[in-house]
């Protein structure tokens, strides 16, 4: 052995044989000076590593470490990879030198070796960096992330998944790096217990974090920017209403109906459950929400009889309860059905009709009104049907009496059946104009009159009852259009009425649905001021199948595409009723001083609340500042008629989480380096 001291004083050993030029050059290209150690003897390969250290002190050997260190540490495949590429460096460096390949294989797996001991830091830097790639490269395809517990369709799934995968890699990697069989199996049960923990703790981590987040983001919101968190707030209720039953939400059928009706609606309706759950939270907890929530929903009920009248007048044509058209519709009705009134006029006990019961009727002064009347009013429906005028058979005598004319051979004027029929219209008339100015007592009176005349008209003449009823008579009315209004009031049944409808002319069908449009609307008009016209009179089984009958389907789907728009309308009403704050927190997260505003629309769930309610006492005072603006802001928003606003409460809903994006994509980036040092202690 050959001993050469080196300029730090310890001492190199070559082999025997060794040449001096062998020497002087291994010295002159391997050796730099060192700190001497005393006492040191070092051997030739010793000396070279120890000098190769030196050398690899520098930014140089840092760089090598960290690249050695990345590709030797990539998880079972590293070793033979870092192998390859230390000969394939020392086969180029042979061609290029001309040494042996050997003397440059050894020299560079001893730079490698100095460089990673002499920079410990960096090596380990390179070796998380390539298990990081390598997790990534492999996590990023959909059956890797599954596989790695990445994703899964539960935590469980996804810890025993990672457990499985990260125990898998730390196992086999020791394999191939030469471990023995207790050593892989120790490995293996290292990195599956850290991979099968990761998803949960993971999890926890998340969660904590982000009730943190829930908590104090809001709040911040609420004091920063008022508007702009109450559009956050409606704009996540929208959005958990429009996933959970789009088929509530408005339309934009309903939307044209609500126009056409001239239904007032507001943003409140464009929602859902959750929509009016956030509009009945903050008007329990706000006085001024609140006020603004409730003027609005109780001012368009007030107006929901109005809408109704005009609705039903427009199904009906618009005149349904105008009384002269009325009158008109009856005379088309009497004419379609004139053969039968001709043949009642031409009955024998039609041409004398003065019974005791009719004299009786003859000294009420309304019913000798409507005797006077029957010149004129004959005249004026004779220009329509083609009848002359029918004279009045009574006159008054000096005491103002009335008593019947004489001819000239002196014989009494009895008056006919015909005058009298002309008088029983007339009195209806004089009691639809009472009814209509609202004298119900003078209607009822002067319809007790015409009625008493028409039974002993009908029963000296049984004819004329059939020609003026027909088929009205099943439902209890004297005419086609009198029938529609009672069918109104009291609705019989279906298939009976629709037997009984079938029977009337066109005319008297017409006659029949605006009799029936106005006993709707007689019947709005008498409902009091409070009342729900919407339930009481359209959203029964019995009232839809009469409105199919009395106009037909395409209205009848008309009538029901209103009521829906009313129903919707009139559900933020209902929503402002008999709720408990206490119960709001419970339902959406959402609060006031407590905090759970904070929690609402970040988690949606009373957990959000929970925790706020726990909070500090300055976040509590702060919610309770930012959330007064916040709720009034909210109330003004759901009150408003302009769509348009939603739209910007949509986009501000959409930007809500950035925090719980950026926890999101944390939880991402930190899934596969922490699968990663799964691997790296498992080794």
């Amino acid at each position: 052995m050959i001993e050469v001291e080196l300029p730090d004083g310890s001492i190199a050993e070559f082999p025997d044989g060794t040449s001096n030029d062998t020497i002087k050059s291994a010295l002159q290209k391997r050796f730099s000076p060192v700190q001497p150690q005393a006492g040191r003897h070092l051997s030739y390969e010793e000396g070279l590593l120890e000098m190769e250290k030196e050398r690899q002190s520098g930014a140089s050997g840092k760089a090598g470490a960290f690249g050695t260190g990345f590709i030797g540490d990539i998880p079972i495949i590293g070793p033979a990879m870092l192998g390859g590429v230390e000969r394939a460096a020392a086969g180029i460096a042979s061609m290029i030198d001309g040494e042996d390949y050997a003397a440059n294989l050894e020299q560079g797996q001893r730079t490698v070796q100095a460089a990673q001991e002499q920079n410990p830091y960096s090596k380990m830097a390179g070796g998380v960096v390539g298990n990081v790639a390598a997790m990534a490269g492999l996590g990023g395809t959909a059956a890797g992330a599954r596989a790695l517990g990445i994703t899964g369709p539960s935590l469980l799934s996804r810890a025993g998944a990672s457990m499985a995968s990260s125990g898998s890699i730390s196992g086999a990697d020791t394999a191939v790096r030469g471990g023995t069989p207790e050593e892989i199996a120790g490995s293996a049960a290292i990195g599956g217990g850290i991979g099968g923990a990761i998803p949960i703790v993971g999890a926890g981590a998340k969660a904590a974090l982000g009730a943190v987040a829930d908590r104090v983001a809001p709040t911040i919101n609420a004091l920063r920017n008022p508007t702009q968190e109450a559009q956050r707030r409606v704009g996540m209720a929208m959005s958990r209403d429009a996933s959970a039953n789009p088929a509530m939400m408005l339309s934009q059928a309903d939307e044209a109906v609500a126009s056409a009706n001239r239904v007032p609606l507001v943003n409140a309706d464009r929602g859902g459950e959750t929509t009016r759950a956030l509009a009945r939270s903050v008007a329990n907890q706000n006085p001024e929400a609140r006020a603004i929530i409730e003027n609005t929903a109780s001012d368009r009920f007030g107006a929901q009889s109005q809408r109704a009248v005009d609705f039903v007048r427009r199904i009906a044509g618009g005149n349904a309860d105008d009384l002269a058209f009325q009158e008109t519709l009856r005379t088309a009705a009497r004419n379609a059905n004139a053969p039968a009134y001709r043949a009642a006029y031409s009955e024998p006990a039609a041409q004398q009709v003065y019974t005791g019961r009719i004299q009786q009727l003859m000294q009420s002064p309304t019913f000798r009104r409507a005797v006077d009347m029957v010149p004129k009013k004959s005249a004026d429906r004779g220009a329509v049907s083609g009848a002359k005028e029918i004279g009045n058979p009574f006159t008054q005598n000096s005491q103002g009496q009335y008593v019947l004319r004489q001819s000239a051979d002196g014989t009494l004027v009895a008056p006919s059946l015909e005058f009298w029929d002309h008088v029983q219209r007339n009195l209806r008339s004089l009691s639809d104009k009472a009814a209509r100015a609202g004298d119900n007592t003078t209607a009822s009176e002067i319809g007790a009159l015409r009625t008493a005349l028409n039974n002993d008209l009908d029963t000296a003449v049984p004819l004329f009852g059939s020609a003026r009823k027909g088929a009205a008579a099943f439902f209890g009315a004297e005419d086609a259009l009198d029938a529609g209004r009672q069918f109104a009031n009291s609705p019989r049944g279906i298939p009976e009425a629709t037997k009984a409808f079938q029977k009337f002319t066109a005319a008297e069908k017409r006659a029949f649905s605006t009799g029936y449009a106005s006993g709707l609307i007689d019947r709005v008009k008498a409902s009091g001021d409070r009342t729900n016209v919407i339930n009481s009179m359209f959203k029964s089984q019995a009232a839809r199948e009469s409105m199919e009958l009395v106009f037909g389907a395409q209205k009848a789907r008309e009538i029901e595409a209103y009521v829906r728009v009313e129903d919707i309308a009139d559900r933020l009403r209902g929503a402002m009723g008999n709720s408990t704050t206490a119960r709001q927190l419970v339902e959406l997260g959402i609060g006031a001083g407590a905090g759970g505003a904070a929690g609402y629309g970040i988690t949606g769930d009373w957990q959000g609340a929970m925790i706020g309610a726990v909070g500090p006492k300055t976040l509590q005072y702060l919610s309770r500042k930012g959330d007064a603006k916040v709720m009034e802001s909210i109330a003004k928003l759901l009150t408003s008629d302009n769509p348009q606003a939603l739209r910007v409460a949509a986009q501000q809903a959409a930007r809500q989480p950035s925090y719980m994006k950026a926890l999101e994509s944390l939880g991402s980036a930190l899934a596969i380096p922490a699968r990663s040092g799964a691997s790296i202690v498992a080794q």
